[in-house]
């Protein structure tokens, strides 16, 4: 037996071993894969935590509680998106509990687990189990670019399944490059279809699949272009399948594009559009890619958009440039994994985005989400353009420069874009405001439980900080904040009634006394009761808006119990008055019209109307959004 210098026998060296897929973390880049994807999970982490349901996000919850799980409504076209799954989990998780951040947070958190371990699993099905494979991980792991998506619900919903969907199909589809079996390429195609159920920029995943497998998979001796000739050749049953879905799918959503209420395709501005692509591709992305843009700007209810400095651009497109010249120099088809990347940016996120948004002053190209698919292209063309593809004979025009120098240039720059990288994502995460969202909802929710059943709720507008006014009527009370009541309450929030102590929620998210924004008539000077002419009170110029957000009032003293008839167009409505020297009684008003009559019922009850306010129901003592403090239109 072996002995020490002090003459103790040597202890025999003892493997524990571990069970399956364990034994595989031996390995260092597997231990270092892992690890990466546990501080990216970490920090994905923070930024769930500061986040919460916010603009759209109330919008899909509201949705879910006025209708049930209808094709109808999970095939609507929302802001320009067709995504039938997206809007089906969304139904499925508000129902099983209405604004529960852990429960809509903790299914993001594991599709994200799931895209990271499976984009490992990629990159080892292309390159093979080599340490270069954790330079294009630690891209998609940490790139800023996808931390604002991640973190908003709505955008979540689409980002990360169309992420996960994009890497299972490419994985699928080497398979079926390397001739494994036709059952890989039906496999492809499904995920496809997955992707296309949850964004529809799914619809392009199979042009990015034909693209790597004729680039990188296959023909690599017989030029691009005579790659795509013969892999059309080759598998035209499976490419014609996809074909037909894209176009079952752009069918579908030419069909449903009536549901979008007049958002999403539209013709762009001409000026919007080319600063859109402008900011997009030429600031946002290129920033973002190399690990910035570390200042977020301007901040809306979301989050901050990506705001780098010009600096910081220069920089970036020197990195960029930098990077694909090299690669172009050393790598044989190095120019075909950028080409695809290029194109994927212009056709799959630019285009399309003008297209949906290029119309609106309120969207932005700093906004990452637009770009967030593109860090999947950019990882998988990131890896062909520095690595061979496993089996690819002479992938280099000429001899590398040594082990250790390139080593050395690897680690510096994984460490180089993961301090970047992080200090971006912490940044990011301090233009979050989920703590004052959270606050809202639960003293929302607290003001609903303790309210009586009996209570009168008219509809007012949630804050501006947590929807915008672009959601029109999608952003009052009765929409999106019933689904927090109990059933009784939440049917008598979409349909107020006349009362005497009508109530709205202040931006507090209190319940408070109800007041009139807009057309107010008093008595005249020096008379006590407006005059009636012919029993009635008539006013021929106010104009109603109508719907579920307009709202009257009628101030009155009344001998005894009586009531009174709004007419408004067609519609009447009999508001009930009680005995009282002065009192003051609101009523609901979804007639659309000009001119109000107000009929008095019964003469004999000497009925006095001292006052009339017609308009938007409004928090005692607070002014709308956007007006100032100082005296503005009257109030009741």
């Amino acid at each position: 037996m072996e002995s020490t210098r002090t003459g103790q026998p040597k202890s025999p060296t003892r493997w524990i071993p571990l069970p399956g897929r364990a034994a595989d973390l031996r390995n260092p880049v597997l231990l270092g894969a892992v690890l990466l994807i546990v501080v990216s999970l970490a920090l994905r982490a923070l930024i769930l935590g500061d986040s919460y349901f916010v603009e759209d996000d109330l919008t899909f919850v509201g949705n879910a509680y006025e209708s049930g799980l209808t094709l109808d409504s999970v095939t609507r076209v929302h802001n320009g998106h067709f995504m039938p799954g997206a809007l089906t989990l969304t139904w499925v998780l508000s129902r099983i509990a209405a604004y529960d951040w852990l429960l809509a947070a903790g299914v993001t958190f594991l599709a994200q687990v799931l895209l990271s371990v499976l984009a490992l699993r990629l990159l080892r099905s292309l390159f093979g189990t080599r340490p270069a494979i954790l330079l294009p991980l630690t891209v998609l792991l940490f790139c800023p670019l996808t931390i604002p998506a991640f973190g908003w619900w709505a955008a979540a919903i689409n980002a990360v399944p169309l992420q996960l969907a994009m890497v299972l199909a490419l994985t699928a589809q080497v398979r079926f490059a390397r001739g494994e079996g036709v059952r890989y390429g039906r496999l492809a195609l499904m995920w496809c279809v997955a992707g296309m159920a949850f964004s529809t920029k799914g619809v392009f995943v199979g042009f990015l699949l034909f693209a790597i497998t004729t680039a990188f998979l296959g023909g690599r001796g017989i030029g691009w272009l005579r790659s795509m000739v013969h892999e059309l050749r080759r598998h035209r049953r499976i490419w014609g399948a996809h074909v037909a879905v894209m176009a079952v799918y752009a069918v579908i959503y030419l069909v449903r594009g009536q549901t979008a209420f007049g958002e999403g395709a539209a013709v762009p501005r001409p000026g919007l559009a080319l600063d859109m692509v402008r900011t997009m591709l030429g600031r946002t992305f290129p920033s973002g890619a190399v690990g910035g843009p570390f200042t977020w700007a301007p901040v809306n209810a979301t989050g901050g958009s990506a705001g780098p400095s010009d600096a910081m651009v220069v920089v970036s497109w020197l990195i960029v440039a930098t990077l694909v010249g090299a690669t172009v120099v050393y790598r044989r088809r190095a120019s075909r994994a950028w080409m695809i990347l290029a194109g994927h940016l212009l056709i799959v996120d630019a285009v399309p985005t003008v297209i949906a948004r290029g119309s609106s002053a309120f969207v932005s190209g700093a906004e990452p989400r637009y770009v967030t698919d593109a860090v999947v292209v950019l990882m998988v063309c990131l890896g062909f353009a520095l690595l061979p593809a496993e089996g690819e004979k002479d992938a280099y025009r000429r001899s590398l420069p040594g082990r250790s120098p390139l080593a050395l240039a690897a680690v510096l720059a994984a460490g180089a874009y993961l301090v970047a990288s992080v200090i971006s994502i912490e940044a990011y995460r301090a233009t979050l405001s989920g703590d004052r969202v959270r606050a809202y909802l639960d003293t929302v929710k607290a003001e609903l439980a303790a309210a009586p059943d009996d209570i009168v709720i008219y509809p007012t507008p949630v804050p501006g900080d947590i929807m915008g006014p672009w959601f029109d009527d999608r952003r009052f009370s009765h929409h999106v904040l019933a689904p927090l009541a109990r059933p009784i309450l939440r049917v008598r929030m979409a349909n107020p009634e006349s009362t005497h102590d009508g109530k709205v929620f202040g931006k507090d998210g209190r319940l408070r006394r109800m007041s009139i924004f807009g057309f107010f008539q008093p008595a005249p000077q020096g008379r006590r009761c407006l005059p009636v002419t012919g029993g009635a009170v008539v006013f021929p110029d106010v104009v109603s808006r109508g719907g579920p957000i307009t709202a009257g009032s009628l101030s009155y003293t009344a001998g005894r119990a009586s009531s009174v008839t709004v007419e408004v167009g067609a519609e009447r409505l009999v508001v009930g008055l009680r005995k009282s020297a002065g009192d003051l009684v609101h009523f609901p008003m979804r007639a659309a019209g000009t001119g109000v009559r107000i009929v008095i019922d019964d003469p004999a009850a000497q009925v006095c109307l001292t006052g009339v306010a017609l308009g938007a129901p409004i928090a005692e003592g607070e002014r709308p959004p956007g007006l100032p403090p100082s005296p503005g239109p009257d109030e009741d």
